[in-house]
């Protein structure tokens, strides 16, 4: 059973929300999926009770970091959903890697000994109408983000691949492709969040 965290919806106080929400259709909102990296191994490492203040400093950070409109739950012992109220999914892919870079520069003294313990987490981003009809469809738009981010190399978001944007292996060669990964790498950022700013530079320069 997960323990009750003051001020974290569970998955059925959530899952309404966000039926609620799809059903009226009156504003577009982004959800973002999770992780904790290795949290088993955490666990395995430093004990349960210091597992236990890793779920509680993550859901402190979200808490504190988020605004007063939008909405964390909690589904497994260590995955969270946040709902971004009237954000559209670049601005939610932002704010949830923001949170991914705090946790990345930090250390945080948990547990009884007060040791030094490095927390990752990787997340995936999906947003309604943009990437989803229904319910259904945005909890799996998010979590194949979520695969995604984890099959990449973890400590990373990654925003859900809209049914109409272009594969990028069919427009660049084998090169830019390995040079776009080690620069994701290299920077912390997504190779999809890397185009998107390359291409916004593309816009400012010839839009003038």
């Amino acid at each position: 059973m997960i323990e009750k965290i003051q001020g974290i919806m569970s998955k059925e106080e959530f899952n309404e929300v966000i039926e609620e929400k799809i059903k009226s259709a009156s504003e577009t909102f982004t959800l973002a999926i999770i992780d904790i990296d290795d949290f088993e191994t955490v666990n395995s490492y430093y004990g349960e009770t210091v597992g236990d203040k890793v779920i509680q400093k993550i859901a402190s950070v979200l808490k504190q970091n988020l605004r007063t409109n939008d909405l964390v739950g909690r589904y497994n012992k260590d995955e969270f959903h946040v709902l971004f109220s009237s954000t559209n999914a670049e601005t939610g892919f932002i704010m949830v890697e923001e949170i991914r870079r705090y946790f990345h520069e930090n250390t945080f003294q948990l547990g009884d000994k007060k040791r030094d313990i490095l927390i990752k987490i990787s997340a995936g981003v999906g947003n309604f109408p943009r990437d989803a009809k229904n319910a259904v469809e945005l909890y799996r738009a998010a979590g194949s983000a979520l695969f995604r981010a984890k099959r990449e190399g973890k400590n990373r978001v990654c925003l859900a691949e809209s049914e109409n944007m272009l594969l990028k292996s069919n427009y660049y060669t084998k090169t830019q492709l390995e040079r776009l990964g080690e620069l994701s790498k290299k920077t912390d950022k997504t190779e999809a969040f890397l185009l998107r700013e390359a291409l916004d530079d593309l816009f400012d320069k010839y839009s003038k």
